[in-house]
């Protein structure tokens, strides 16, 4: 779960499923799945995910990550996202008309 920790923002102090990262202008932003089904794109400088905080405990066969962790996950899946993106051009390019 990530919170909107933004002053400004509609959603602040809702804690929501992260769906996906992406990069768009040159910043990072989260698809957070709202309650009702919907997704709201949020930017990740808007969310608690990069603030500094001790990892808690979390119950056996669950995990935690710590922002450190997370920030190790959001890199990965960036690259991801950007490989299947650039697979996706090269099969499309491939399938073309001659």
């Amino acid at each position: 779960m990530v919170r909107v920790v933004a002053v400004d923002h509609p959603l602040r102090g809702r804690a929501l499923r992260a769906r996906r990262v992406y990069r768009q202008w040159g910043r990072l932003w989260l698809v957070l799945g709202l309650r009702d089904g919907g997704v709201v794109s949020v930017e990740v400088a808007d969310t608690d995910v990069l603030e500094a905080a001790p990892v808690a405990s979390a119950p056996s066969g669950t995990s935690t990550l710590s922002a450190a962790g997370a920030r190790r996950l959001l890199a990965l899946l960036e690259t991801r996202t950007a490989r299947a993106a650039t697979d996706a051009v090269v099969s499309a390019g491939e399938g073309g008309s001659r």
